[in-house]
Protein backbone atom coordinates (compact mmCIF):
# COMPACT_ATOMS: atom_id res chain seq x y z
CA UNK A 1 0.00 0.00 0.00
CA UNK A 2 2.78 2.54 0.73
CA UNK A 3 4.49 2.10 -2.84
CA UNK A 4 1.24 2.50 -4.59
CA UNK A 5 0.19 5.65 -2.61
CA UNK A 6 3.61 7.27 -3.19
CA UNK A 7 2.26 7.15 -7.03
CA UNK A 8 -1.28 8.78 -6.26
CA UNK A 9 -2.72 12.06 -6.88
CA UNK A 10 -3.59 14.42 -3.99
CA UNK A 11 -7.16 13.72 -4.61
CA UNK A 12 -6.52 9.75 -4.06
CA UNK A 13 -4.50 10.44 -0.55
CA UNK A 14 -6.93 12.08 1.08
CA UNK A 15 -9.10 10.03 0.44
CA UNK A 16 -6.90 7.41 1.44
CA UNK A 17 -6.33 9.36 4.73
CA UNK A 18 -9.54 9.44 5.18
CA UNK A 19 -10.06 5.81 5.27
CA UNK A 20 -7.17 5.76 8.43
CA UNK A 21 -4.06 5.66 5.92
CA UNK A 22 -1.84 7.22 8.16
CA UNK A 23 0.82 7.30 5.29
CA UNK A 24 -1.30 8.95 3.03
CA UNK A 25 -0.61 12.30 5.19
CA UNK A 26 3.01 11.66 5.23
CA UNK A 27 3.15 11.73 1.72
CA UNK A 28 1.17 14.72 0.97
CA UNK A 29 3.57 16.34 3.47
CA UNK A 30 6.43 15.19 2.05
CA UNK A 31 5.21 17.03 -1.60
CA UNK A 32 5.28 20.33 0.18
CA UNK A 33 7.07 20.34 3.50
CA UNK A 34 10.64 22.10 1.46
CA UNK A 35 8.63 24.27 -0.36
CA UNK A 36 6.06 25.25 2.37
CA UNK A 37 8.94 26.22 4.25
CA UNK A 38 11.23 28.24 2.11
CA UNK A 39 8.53 30.10 1.58
CA UNK A 40 7.44 30.77 5.27
CA UNK A 41 11.33 31.14 5.65
CA UNK A 42 11.12 34.08 3.16
CA UNK A 43 8.51 36.20 4.65
CA UNK A 44 9.79 36.10 8.40
CA UNK A 45 12.22 39.37 8.50
CA UNK A 46 15.24 38.73 10.90
CA UNK A 47 13.81 39.86 13.79
CA UNK A 48 10.75 37.50 13.87
CA UNK A 49 12.47 34.77 12.61
CA UNK A 50 14.23 34.94 16.15
CA UNK A 51 10.54 34.19 17.60
CA UNK A 52 9.21 31.97 14.91
CA UNK A 53 9.98 28.95 13.73
CA UNK A 54 9.08 28.58 10.27
CA UNK A 55 8.77 24.83 10.00
CA UNK A 56 6.67 24.97 13.59
CA UNK A 57 4.25 27.68 10.97
CA UNK A 58 4.26 25.28 8.53
CA UNK A 59 2.99 22.19 10.35
CA UNK A 60 0.57 24.38 11.95
CA UNK A 61 -0.74 25.16 8.62
CA UNK A 62 -0.66 21.21 7.71
CA UNK A 63 -2.95 20.45 11.13
CA UNK A 64 -5.17 23.46 10.04
CA UNK A 65 -5.24 22.12 6.71
CA UNK A 66 -5.81 18.16 7.66
CA UNK A 67 -8.72 19.75 10.47
CA UNK A 68 -10.49 21.23 7.46
CA UNK A 69 -10.18 18.12 5.40
CA UNK A 70 -11.95 16.29 7.74
CA UNK A 71 -15.03 18.04 8.10
CA UNK A 72 -15.53 18.81 4.63
CA UNK A 73 -14.14 22.51 4.01
CA UNK A 74 -10.97 22.05 2.43
CA UNK A 75 -10.23 19.80 -1.19
CA UNK A 76 -8.12 19.72 -3.86
CA UNK A 77 -8.13 21.63 -6.88
CA UNK A 78 -9.76 20.26 -10.63
CA UNK A 79 -5.73 20.32 -11.16
CA UNK A 80 -5.11 18.61 -7.93
CA UNK A 81 -2.57 21.17 -6.74
CA UNK A 82 -2.56 21.57 -2.64
CA UNK A 83 0.12 24.80 -3.03
CA UNK A 84 -2.53 27.37 -3.47
CA UNK A 85 -4.27 26.40 -0.58
CA UNK A 86 -1.72 25.56 1.32
CA UNK A 87 -0.13 29.08 0.49
CA UNK A 88 -2.85 30.80 1.63
CA UNK A 89 -3.17 28.78 5.27
CA UNK A 90 0.77 29.25 6.14
CA UNK A 91 0.73 33.32 4.97
CA UNK A 92 -2.56 33.76 7.67
CA UNK A 93 -0.48 31.79 10.32
CA UNK A 94 2.32 33.93 9.44
CA UNK A 95 0.56 36.91 9.62
CA UNK A 96 -1.08 36.16 12.65
CA UNK A 97 2.26 35.20 14.59
CA UNK A 98 3.41 38.22 13.44
CA UNK A 99 0.62 40.86 14.76
CA UNK A 100 0.99 38.66 18.15
CA UNK A 101 4.75 39.05 17.92
CA UNK A 102 4.51 43.08 17.13
CA UNK A 103 1.73 44.04 20.12
CA UNK A 104 3.22 46.32 22.32
CA UNK A 105 4.06 43.95 25.36
CA UNK A 106 5.62 41.49 22.90
CA UNK A 107 7.19 43.84 20.67
CA UNK A 108 10.09 42.30 17.99
CA UNK A 109 11.00 45.24 17.02
CA UNK A 110 12.30 45.79 21.12
CA UNK A 111 14.90 42.96 20.67
CA UNK A 112 18.24 44.25 20.22
CA UNK A 113 21.07 43.25 18.78
CA UNK A 114 24.54 44.17 18.02
CA UNK A 115 24.46 43.58 13.97
CA UNK A 116 21.58 46.02 13.90
CA UNK A 117 23.95 48.75 14.13
CA UNK A 118 24.97 47.60 10.25
CA UNK A 119 24.22 50.31 7.49
CA UNK A 120 21.54 48.69 5.59
CA UNK A 121 23.01 50.81 2.64
CA UNK A 122 26.68 49.22 2.98
CA UNK A 123 24.49 45.71 3.14
CA UNK A 124 22.88 45.60 0.09
CA UNK A 125 26.29 45.88 -1.65
CA UNK A 126 27.33 42.60 -0.62
CA UNK A 127 26.05 39.13 -0.26
CA UNK A 128 22.70 39.38 1.51
CA UNK A 129 22.44 37.09 4.63
CA UNK A 130 18.67 34.99 4.27
CA UNK A 131 17.73 36.96 7.25
CA UNK A 132 18.60 40.43 5.09
CA UNK A 133 16.60 38.90 1.81
CA UNK A 134 13.65 37.74 4.03
CA UNK A 135 13.88 41.25 5.62
CA UNK A 136 14.20 43.22 1.95
CA UNK A 137 10.80 41.26 1.49
CA UNK A 138 9.08 42.81 4.17
CA UNK A 139 10.37 45.85 3.08
CA UNK A 140 8.95 45.44 -0.42
CA UNK A 141 5.58 44.78 1.46
CA UNK A 142 5.77 47.71 3.59
CA UNK A 143 6.59 50.18 0.63
CA UNK A 144 3.30 49.02 -1.04
CA UNK A 145 1.05 49.35 1.85
CA UNK A 146 2.02 52.97 1.92
CA UNK A 147 1.74 53.28 -1.70
CA UNK A 148 -1.41 54.16 -3.74
CA UNK A 149 -3.29 52.38 -5.89
CA UNK A 150 -1.71 53.96 -9.19
CA UNK A 151 2.41 53.52 -8.01
CA UNK A 152 1.46 50.41 -6.87
CA UNK A 153 0.58 49.53 -10.40
CA UNK A 154 3.66 51.20 -11.75
CA UNK A 155 6.14 49.58 -8.90
CA UNK A 156 4.66 46.17 -9.63
CA UNK A 157 5.20 46.48 -13.23
CA UNK A 158 8.84 47.73 -12.97
CA UNK A 159 9.75 44.82 -10.60
CA UNK A 160 8.80 42.80 -13.67
CA UNK A 161 10.96 44.25 -15.60
CA UNK A 162 8.89 46.18 -17.72
CA UNK A 163 10.18 49.38 -19.21
CA UNK A 164 8.34 53.09 -18.79
CA UNK A 165 6.75 53.23 -22.07
CA UNK A 166 5.42 49.45 -21.48
CA UNK A 167 3.86 50.65 -18.03
CA UNK A 168 2.61 53.78 -19.58
CA UNK A 169 0.72 51.64 -22.67
CA UNK A 170 -0.53 48.88 -20.44
CA UNK A 171 -2.10 51.45 -17.74
CA UNK A 172 -3.54 53.75 -20.74
CA UNK A 173 -1.38 56.98 -19.48
CA UNK A 174 1.26 58.98 -20.02
CA UNK A 175 5.12 58.47 -19.56
CA UNK A 176 5.23 61.61 -17.84
CA UNK A 177 2.82 60.14 -15.35
CA UNK A 178 5.28 56.85 -15.26
CA UNK A 179 8.01 58.93 -14.36
CA UNK A 180 5.97 61.14 -11.44
CA UNK A 181 5.07 57.77 -9.92
CA UNK A 182 8.27 56.54 -9.69
CA UNK A 183 9.58 60.25 -8.29
CA UNK A 184 6.77 59.39 -5.51
CA UNK A 185 7.85 55.87 -4.74
CA UNK A 186 11.58 57.18 -4.26
CA UNK A 187 10.35 59.59 -2.04
CA UNK A 188 8.72 56.97 0.12
CA UNK A 189 11.85 55.23 -0.08
CA UNK A 190 13.61 57.76 2.16
CA UNK A 191 10.90 57.73 4.59
CA UNK A 192 11.52 56.72 8.17
CA UNK A 193 15.49 56.73 7.33
CA UNK A 194 17.90 54.15 5.27
CA UNK A 195 15.88 50.93 3.91
CA UNK A 196 16.66 47.69 3.15
CA UNK A 197 15.22 48.53 -0.55
CA UNK A 198 17.91 50.78 -1.48
CA UNK A 199 17.38 52.04 -4.54
CA UNK A 200 14.73 53.38 -7.26
CA UNK A 201 15.97 55.60 -9.60
CA UNK A 202 14.58 57.30 -13.06
CA UNK A 203 15.54 53.63 -15.41
CA UNK A 204 15.52 50.78 -12.74
CA UNK A 205 13.70 49.48 -9.38
CA UNK A 206 16.80 48.06 -7.91
CA UNK A 207 15.14 44.72 -5.75
CA UNK A 208 17.75 42.01 -6.95
CA UNK A 209 19.51 42.22 -3.69
CA UNK A 210 16.06 40.59 -2.10
CA UNK A 211 16.33 37.73 -4.76
CA UNK A 212 20.09 37.05 -3.66
CA UNK A 213 21.82 38.82 -6.83
CA UNK A 214 25.16 38.85 -5.25
CA UNK A 215 27.56 36.26 -5.03
CA UNK A 216 30.77 34.63 -3.51
CA UNK A 217 33.62 36.67 -5.30
CA UNK A 218 37.36 35.65 -4.27
CA UNK A 219 39.80 38.08 -3.57
CA UNK A 220 41.36 38.95 -7.11
CA UNK A 221 44.29 41.88 -8.24
CA UNK A 222 43.93 41.91 -11.78
CA UNK A 223 45.86 44.73 -13.55
CA UNK A 224 43.97 47.73 -14.96
CA UNK A 225 44.02 47.15 -18.91
CA UNK A 226 42.38 50.73 -19.65
CA UNK A 227 43.21 54.23 -18.49
CA UNK A 228 40.07 56.77 -17.71
CA UNK A 229 42.07 59.17 -20.10
CA UNK A 230 41.75 56.54 -22.84
CA UNK A 231 37.73 56.85 -22.28
CA UNK A 232 35.54 59.73 -24.07
CA UNK A 233 32.38 59.66 -22.74
CA UNK A 234 29.31 60.99 -24.87
CA UNK A 235 26.04 60.13 -23.84
CA UNK A 236 24.39 58.45 -20.41
CA UNK A 237 22.50 55.56 -21.84
CA UNK A 238 21.64 53.39 -18.90
CA UNK A 239 21.34 53.24 -15.74
CA UNK A 240 21.13 49.89 -13.38
CA UNK A 241 21.02 49.18 -9.60
CA UNK A 242 24.41 48.63 -9.52
CA UNK A 243 26.31 50.64 -12.58
CA UNK A 244 25.67 53.01 -15.57
CA UNK A 245 25.99 52.97 -19.29
CA UNK A 246 27.72 55.12 -21.27
CA UNK A 247 27.98 55.40 -25.09
CA UNK A 248 31.91 56.12 -25.11
CA UNK A 249 34.61 56.32 -27.91
CA UNK A 250 38.18 54.33 -26.93
CA UNK A 251 40.63 57.49 -27.87
CA UNK A 252 43.07 54.53 -28.43
CA UNK A 253 41.38 52.70 -30.83
CA UNK A 254 39.10 55.50 -32.58
CA UNK A 255 36.20 53.22 -32.01
CA UNK A 256 32.99 53.57 -30.26
CA UNK A 257 32.45 51.44 -27.12
CA UNK A 258 30.24 50.86 -24.49
CA UNK A 259 31.55 51.89 -20.94
CA UNK A 260 30.26 50.17 -17.37
CA UNK A 261 30.77 52.35 -14.17
CA UNK A 262 30.20 51.24 -10.86
CA UNK A 263 27.72 54.04 -9.26
CA UNK A 264 29.46 56.18 -6.58
CA UNK A 265 27.69 54.69 -3.43
CA UNK A 266 29.84 51.09 -4.82
CA UNK A 267 33.15 53.32 -5.39
CA UNK A 268 34.76 51.99 -1.84
CA UNK A 269 33.04 48.90 -1.84
CA UNK A 270 35.53 46.02 -2.32
CA UNK A 271 33.15 43.58 -3.19
CA UNK A 272 31.11 45.10 -5.76
CA UNK A 273 34.29 46.32 -7.50
CA UNK A 274 35.93 42.97 -7.51
CA UNK A 275 33.06 41.76 -9.10
CA UNK A 276 32.82 43.85 -12.16
CA UNK A 277 36.41 43.13 -13.13
CA UNK A 278 35.70 39.60 -12.34
CA UNK A 279 32.75 39.81 -14.87
CA UNK A 280 35.26 40.68 -17.40
CA UNK A 281 37.72 38.59 -16.59
CA UNK A 282 35.20 35.77 -16.43
CA UNK A 283 33.88 36.72 -20.04
CA UNK A 284 36.79 37.74 -22.00
CA UNK A 285 37.97 34.15 -22.15
CA UNK A 286 35.16 33.45 -24.00
CA UNK A 287 35.27 34.42 -27.84
CA UNK A 288 31.89 33.71 -29.61
CA UNK A 289 29.62 35.89 -32.68
CA UNK A 290 26.14 35.62 -30.46
CA UNK A 291 28.02 36.85 -27.09
CA UNK A 292 29.17 41.10 -26.25
CA UNK A 293 32.97 41.49 -26.29
CA UNK A 294 34.36 42.81 -23.23
CA UNK A 295 37.70 44.55 -24.25
CA UNK A 296 39.21 45.94 -20.69
CA UNK A 297 38.52 47.28 -17.36
CA UNK A 298 40.13 50.15 -15.40
CA UNK A 299 40.00 53.09 -12.15
CA UNK A 300 38.93 56.59 -12.37
CA UNK A 301 41.38 58.90 -10.56
CA UNK A 302 38.22 59.47 -7.91
CA UNK A 303 38.16 55.55 -7.68
CA UNK A 304 35.12 54.57 -9.72
CA UNK A 305 35.90 50.81 -11.82
CA UNK A 306 34.84 50.85 -15.15
CA UNK A 307 34.69 47.98 -18.04
CA UNK A 308 34.66 48.81 -21.46
CA UNK A 309 32.46 46.69 -23.84
CA UNK A 310 31.82 46.82 -27.66
CA UNK A 311 29.01 49.10 -28.64
CA UNK A 312 26.39 47.00 -29.71
CA UNK A 313 24.15 49.41 -32.20
CA UNK A 314 20.88 47.90 -32.36
CA UNK A 315 17.60 47.10 -29.48
CA UNK A 316 17.26 44.72 -26.95
CA UNK A 317 14.90 41.56 -27.63
CA UNK A 318 12.23 42.98 -24.75
CA UNK A 319 12.06 46.25 -27.32
CA UNK A 320 12.61 44.05 -30.29
CA UNK A 321 9.37 42.48 -29.31
CA UNK A 322 6.68 45.27 -28.48
CA UNK A 323 7.93 47.55 -31.47
CA UNK A 324 5.89 44.24 -33.26
CA UNK A 325 8.54 43.26 -35.21
CA UNK A 326 8.66 39.25 -33.96
CA UNK A 327 7.79 36.45 -35.79
CA UNK A 328 7.87 33.04 -35.04
CA UNK A 329 10.95 32.46 -37.33
CA UNK A 330 12.48 35.21 -36.09
CA UNK A 331 11.56 33.87 -32.12
CA UNK A 332 13.08 30.49 -32.62
CA UNK A 333 16.45 32.23 -34.84
CA UNK A 334 16.82 34.94 -31.46
CA UNK A 335 16.76 31.22 -29.04
CA UNK A 336 19.26 29.58 -31.28
CA UNK A 337 21.75 31.99 -31.31
CA UNK A 338 21.53 32.25 -27.59
CA UNK A 339 21.92 28.94 -26.79
CA UNK A 340 24.60 28.84 -28.86
CA UNK A 341 25.95 31.43 -26.87
CA UNK A 342 24.77 29.32 -23.93
CA UNK A 343 26.70 26.58 -24.89
CA UNK A 344 30.57 28.12 -25.38
CA UNK A 345 30.09 29.80 -21.91
CA UNK A 346 28.77 26.29 -20.41
CA UNK A 347 32.33 24.55 -22.56
CA UNK A 348 34.30 26.92 -20.33
CA UNK A 349 32.28 25.93 -16.75
CA UNK A 350 30.56 29.33 -16.78
CA UNK A 351 26.92 29.82 -15.97
CA UNK A 352 25.12 33.04 -16.90
CA UNK A 353 22.30 33.27 -14.52
CA UNK A 354 20.39 35.79 -15.91
CA UNK A 355 19.03 34.86 -19.63
CA UNK A 356 15.98 37.95 -20.07
CA UNK A 357 14.84 39.52 -22.77
CA UNK A 358 17.09 42.75 -21.54
CA UNK A 359 19.95 40.82 -21.56
CA UNK A 360 19.66 39.87 -25.04
CA UNK A 361 20.60 42.42 -28.30
CA UNK A 362 19.88 42.60 -31.63
CA UNK A 363 22.40 44.02 -33.86
CA UNK A 364 20.54 46.25 -37.30
CA UNK A 365 21.91 43.26 -39.32
CA UNK A 366 19.81 40.83 -37.07
CA UNK A 367 22.15 39.03 -34.92
CA UNK A 368 21.29 38.31 -31.17
CA UNK A 369 24.27 38.79 -28.96
CA UNK A 370 24.14 37.77 -24.75
CA UNK A 371 25.08 40.54 -22.95
CA UNK A 372 25.56 40.98 -18.95
CA UNK A 373 27.24 38.14 -17.11
CA UNK A 374 27.26 40.40 -13.90
CA UNK A 375 25.58 37.79 -12.26
CA UNK A 376 27.28 34.86 -14.52
CA UNK A 377 29.75 32.36 -11.69
CA UNK A 378 31.36 29.26 -12.85
CA UNK A 379 29.65 25.91 -12.79
CA UNK A 380 29.91 24.30 -8.87
CA UNK A 381 31.00 27.34 -7.30
CA UNK A 382 29.72 28.20 -3.80
CA UNK A 383 28.10 30.88 -3.41
CA UNK A 384 26.69 30.62 0.14
CA UNK A 385 23.74 33.45 -0.05
CA UNK A 386 22.40 32.22 -3.15
CA UNK A 387 22.50 33.71 -7.08
CA UNK A 388 21.77 36.79 -8.91
CA UNK A 389 19.03 37.00 -11.25
CA UNK A 390 15.39 39.04 -12.54
CA UNK A 391 12.58 38.06 -10.51
CA UNK A 392 10.40 36.99 -13.36
CA UNK A 393 12.55 34.99 -14.56
CA UNK A 394 14.59 33.03 -11.50
CA UNK A 395 14.65 29.40 -11.62
CA UNK A 396 13.77 27.62 -8.42
CA UNK A 397 17.17 27.07 -7.32
CA UNK A 398 18.27 30.41 -7.80
CA UNK A 399 16.29 31.05 -4.80
CA UNK A 400 15.82 27.96 -2.56
CA UNK A 401 18.67 25.13 -2.66
CA UNK A 402 15.55 22.67 -1.87
CA UNK A 403 15.58 22.14 -5.95
CA UNK A 404 19.52 21.34 -5.47
CA UNK A 405 22.36 23.64 -7.10
CA UNK A 406 23.03 26.12 -10.08
CA UNK A 407 24.23 24.51 -13.06
CA UNK A 408 23.88 24.28 -16.41
CA UNK A 409 20.22 23.39 -16.01
CA UNK A 410 19.79 27.00 -14.50
CA UNK A 411 20.30 28.61 -17.92
CA UNK A 412 17.95 26.33 -19.62
CA UNK A 413 15.17 27.62 -17.34
CA UNK A 414 16.57 31.01 -18.38
CA UNK A 415 16.86 29.86 -21.90
CA UNK A 416 13.30 28.71 -22.09
CA UNK A 417 12.17 31.85 -19.96
CA UNK A 418 13.36 34.23 -22.83
CA UNK A 419 11.80 32.32 -25.37
CA UNK A 420 8.90 32.14 -23.83
CA UNK A 421 8.15 35.86 -22.77
CA UNK A 422 9.55 37.20 -26.58
CA UNK A 423 6.85 35.14 -28.10
CA UNK A 424 4.26 35.95 -25.62
CA UNK A 425 5.03 39.16 -23.96
CA UNK A 426 4.97 38.36 -20.45
CA UNK A 427 7.36 36.65 -17.58
CA UNK A 428 7.49 32.76 -17.15
CA UNK A 429 6.50 33.79 -13.42
CA UNK A 430 4.06 36.79 -12.76
CA UNK A 431 3.13 38.23 -9.39
CA UNK A 432 1.14 41.49 -8.15
CA UNK A 433 4.54 41.61 -5.94
CA UNK A 434 8.01 40.57 -5.56
CA UNK A 435 6.60 37.91 -2.56
CA UNK A 436 4.11 36.76 -4.59
CA UNK A 437 6.26 36.27 -7.80
CA UNK A 438 8.92 34.34 -5.52
CA UNK A 439 6.04 32.13 -3.89
CA UNK A 440 5.03 31.24 -7.86
CA UNK A 441 8.47 30.40 -8.46
CA UNK A 442 8.28 27.65 -5.39
CA UNK A 443 5.15 26.47 -5.77
CA UNK A 444 4.61 23.18 -7.56
CA UNK A 445 2.04 24.91 -10.82
CA UNK A 446 3.97 25.91 -13.75
CA UNK A 447 3.48 28.97 -16.20
CA UNK A 448 0.38 29.08 -18.52
CA UNK A 449 1.28 27.00 -21.64
CA UNK A 450 2.67 29.89 -24.69
CA UNK A 451 0.58 28.65 -27.08
CA UNK A 452 -2.12 29.37 -25.03
CA UNK A 453 -1.07 33.31 -24.67
CA UNK A 454 0.06 33.39 -28.50
CA UNK A 455 -1.59 31.78 -31.62
CA UNK A 456 1.31 31.43 -33.71
CA UNK A 457 3.65 29.12 -31.05
CA UNK A 458 4.07 25.89 -32.91
CA UNK A 459 2.96 22.72 -30.86
CA UNK A 460 6.42 21.40 -30.75
CA UNK A 461 8.17 24.87 -29.41
CA UNK A 462 5.28 25.14 -26.95
CA UNK A 463 6.23 21.52 -25.26
CA UNK A 464 9.86 22.38 -25.45
CA UNK A 465 9.29 25.67 -23.63
CA UNK A 466 7.12 24.28 -20.99
CA UNK A 467 9.86 20.96 -20.63
CA UNK A 468 13.02 23.94 -20.19
CA UNK A 469 10.48 25.56 -17.38
CA UNK A 470 9.66 22.78 -15.08
CA UNK A 471 10.26 23.41 -11.63
CA UNK A 472 12.25 20.56 -10.80
CA UNK A 473 15.62 20.67 -12.71
CA UNK A 474 16.11 16.89 -13.10
CA UNK A 475 12.67 17.04 -15.41
CA UNK A 476 14.33 19.90 -17.39
CA UNK A 477 16.54 18.98 -20.91
CA UNK A 478 19.99 18.37 -18.72
CA UNK A 479 22.28 20.61 -20.90
CA UNK A 480 21.37 23.68 -23.52
CA UNK A 481 23.13 21.46 -26.30
CA UNK A 482 19.69 19.45 -26.22
CA UNK A 483 17.75 22.58 -26.61
CA UNK A 484 19.64 23.97 -29.38
CA UNK A 485 19.05 20.69 -31.31
CA UNK A 486 15.57 21.04 -30.73
CA UNK A 487 15.18 24.06 -32.19
CA UNK A 488 16.89 23.41 -34.71
CA UNK A 489 14.63 20.63 -35.77
CA UNK A 490 11.71 23.02 -35.08
CA UNK A 491 13.49 25.79 -37.42
CA UNK A 492 13.83 23.09 -40.25
CA UNK A 493 9.80 22.48 -39.97
CA UNK A 494 8.98 26.20 -39.90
Amino acid sequence: MPHVLEDASNQELLAAWKDGHQFAAQVLVRRYMVRLTALARSRLSRKLARRIDPEDVVMSAWRSFFVGANIGRLSTAQDDDLWPILVTITLRKIARQASRHMADRRNAILDKTFDESVDWQAAVSRDPSPDEAAMLVDEVESLMNRLGQVDRDVLTRRLQGEEHAEIANAMNCSERTVRRSMQRIRSKLTEGGPRVLHEVDEEIVSVDAGVRVAVSIPQIEFQPTHKYNDIQLQKLVGIGGFGKVFRSVDRVTRSTVAVKFLKKPFWKDQRAREQMVREFHLVSNLSHPNIANYRGWGVTPHGATFVVMDWIDGVSAQEWFHDHQRSTSKVIQCGIAVANALCAAHEKGLVHGDVTPRNVLMQKDGTFLLTDFGFARLAGEHAANGFGGTPGFLAPEQISDSFGAIGPHTDVYGLGGLIYSISTGEPPTRGNDLPEILAAVLSSKGPAAPGEMADDVPRPLNDLLLRCLQKEPRDRPQTVAEVLDELLAIQSRN
